[in-house]
C-alpha cells in the first residue's frame, strides 16, 4: 500500500478512537453499540427525564442540579434505559458548591451506584429493601480530589457482578458483588447540596475485555474505609441545605418526624442564643468549657 494511503488510514483510525473517547487500554469492557446519548444541547430538559426532587435546569448546555431544603431529600433525576448485562457509561461532571453526585442504577429498587464527593468516590451495591437483613456493600473506593468549577470525565464499566470506574487518568476503583448483577432499567443522578453539573452522557453495550483478568492482577486492591459516624461538622453541613453556613428553623425541623417537630423547634430556640433565627456551628455544638 502506498505511503500516502497508509498515512490517511492512520489518521482515520486515530480520529475514530478520539471520537469514541476511549483510552487505548480498555479496562473491564470493550465498547460495542452506542445505546444512549445526551448532551443537553436544548435549552430545556428532554421529556425523557423525570425529576421528582430538587431544582433541575439546563445551563450553558449542561445539566445543573440543586437540592431543595423543603424536599428533605437529595435532588433526583432519572431516565429509562434497558441496560444490557455488560455496559459502559461515560459522563462529565463538576462540583460548584455541591456536596455529592450519585450515578445510580435502578431496576426493582436500587441496584448499584457510584458516589462522588470532592474528595473521591465509592462503588456500592445497594441493599434489597424487601429483605430487612440485607445491607448495602461498598465494593470499590478511591481518594481523588476534584476542584470546584473544573470538569472531569468519569467512566463506569459493569459486566455481570463486576463494577469498575475511573475518572480521567486517576486511580481505578473496582470490585464485585452479586448485588451488581441484577437487571437495570433506569439510571439517574441524585445530588446533594447546591449545586453540581453533568454533561455529555454516553452509554455503550459492551463485551467483556479478555485482558481484564490479567490487568486486574496488576492493580492495587482498593482500600475500603469503614463507614464512620458523621462528625458534628458533617451533621451540621447535612442540615445546612442551602450551604450558607447556618441552619434555619425550617432546615432544623424538616428531617424530623411529625411528632418530633415541636420538640425540635424548642431545641432550636434554645440553641439560637442570639435569637437571629439561624443556628451557627458554634450554637449547634457549643464548645464545652
Amino acid at each position: 500500500m502506498p505511503t500516502a494511503r497508509l498515512s490517511i488510514l492512520a489518521i482515520v483510525v486515530t480520529l475514530a478512537m478520539q471520537g469514541s473517547s476511549f483510552a487505548a487500554d480498555p479496562l473491564l469492557c470493550l465498547p460495542g453499540q452506542l445505546i444512549f446519548e445526551e448532551s443537553f444541547s436544548s435549552p430545556s430538559l428532554n421529556s425523557q427525564w423525570t425529576a421528582p426532587k430538587g431544582d433541575w435546569s439546563v445551563v450553558e448546555q449542561s445539566l445543573r442540579g440543586s437540592e431543595l431544603p423543603e424536599d428533605n431529600h437529595s435532588a433526583v433525576i432519572r431516565t429509562d434505559v434497558e441496560f444490557p448485562k455488560n455496559f459502559i457509561i461515560r459522563f462529565k461532571f463538576r462540583f460548584n458548591g455541591g456536596k455529592a453526585i450519585h450515578c445510580s442504577f435502578n431496576g426493582k429498587g436500587h441496584i448499584c451506584r457510584a458516589t462522588l464527593t470532592p474528595d473521591g468516590y465509592t462503588l456500592k451495591g445497594e441493599k434489597v429493601k424487601s429483605d430487612p437483613q440485607d445491607r448495602s456493600v461498598t465494593v470499590g473506593q478511591v481518594e481523588q480530589k476534584f476542584v470546584s468549577g473544573k470538569w472531569y470525565t468519569m467512566q463506569i464499566e459493569i459486566a455481570g457482578k463486576e463494577f469498575v470506574a475511573q475518572i480521567d487518568d486517576g486511580p481505578i476503583a473496582f470490585g464485585n458483588d452479586k448485588k451488581i448483577d441484577r437487571p437495570k432499567t433506569n439510571f439517574g443522578f441524585p445530588m446533594l447540596g447546591v449545586y453540581s453539573e453533568i454533561d455529555d452522557i454516553k452509554i455503550w453495550s459492551a463485551d467483556l475485555n479478555p485482558n481484564w483478568a490479567a490487568k486486574k492482577k496488576t492493580l492495587s486492591p482498593n482500600k475500603i474505609t469503614p463507614t464512620q459516624p458523621p462528625t458534628v461538622e458533617k451533621r451540621f453541613q447535612n442540615l445546612d441545605k442551602n450551604g450558607d453556613g447556618a441552619i434555619s428553623l425550617k432546615e432544623f425541623i424538616n428531617p424530623r418526624k411529625q411528632d418530633k417537630k415541636a420538640a425540635a423547634e424548642k431545641q432550636f430556640k434554645r440553641k439560637d442564643k442570639n435569637q437571629d433565627g439561624k443556628m451557627s456551628l458554634q450554637e449547634y455544638s457549643p464548645t464545652k468549657k
